[in-house]
């Protein structure tokens, strides 16, 4: 059994970004989840989340003709946290951040690669070979706050979505293949009924497929 029998392929894109951004040298300090449910703590900071965010899938080609096929646009959100007391140097600081996921993630020759994804320096590859077309749209905002009991610790927040886009195929799963054909050919009795074997010879032809 292989990961994408039970997980979906953009729950493996997901994880995929995620497991590239923890490895980037910006974000080696940061604490850093997958999971939008946790709440961010002071302690948390500096963080790092990445988060499926939604997910529009429209049909890829005629609806109505051959298997379903289905062009899935799949948006994550990158959020980036950081404090600071200075406004200018926090903003300077989430710009680094999001330029640390552009060049990072998107221009990693594998992670990209529409063809393979399997990274021979590293041993590795995007789990059963899961690949995406391209980013449709993107975008950023910064966000300001303070965070604490006493709301004593400023942050800044980087809020970068991405919207990915890739091709399924959902054929139908064929569990009674059709291997072996029978026929036999003979003809009708003048009334319309079939001659009993010893009365008529048949022709009989034998059909054997391979699944």
């Amino acid at each position: 059994m292989s990961i994408t029998d039970t997980q979906s392929y953009s729950a493996v894109i997901r994880d995929v970004l995620f497991a590239k951004a923890v490895t980037l040298p910006f974000f080696q300090d940061f604490k850093a989840r997958r999971c939008k449910m946790l709440q961010v703590q002071p302690e948390h900071i500096p963080y790092l989340g990445l988060y499926i965010i939604d997910e529009q899938m429209t049909p890829d080609g005629e609806p109505n003709s051959g298997d379903i096929k289905f062009t899935h646009i799949l948006k994550v959100g990158f959020s980036v946290i950081i404090q600071n007391n200075d406004p200018v140097a926090a903003e300077l600081k989430l710009d680094e951040a999001f330029w640390a996921l552009m060049n990072g993630i998107w221009r990693d020759p594998y992670l990209t690669n529409f063809i393979d994804t399997w990274n021979p320096n590293a041993g590795a590859g995007s789990p059963d070979n899961v690949r995406f077309e391209g980013i449709t749209r993107g975008s950023r905002k910064h966000m300001w706050g303070s965070a604490g009991l006493n709301n004593e610790m400023p942050y800044a927040e980087l809020q970068y979505d991405a919207s990915i886009k890739y091709r399924a195929e959902y054929g139908p799963v064929i569990t009674d293949d059709l291997l072996h054909i029978h026929v036999e050919t003979v003809p009708l009795a003048k009334d319309g009924t079939i001659p009993a074997a010893d009365v008529v010879q048949r022709i009989i032809s034998e059909y054997e497929f391979t699944p």
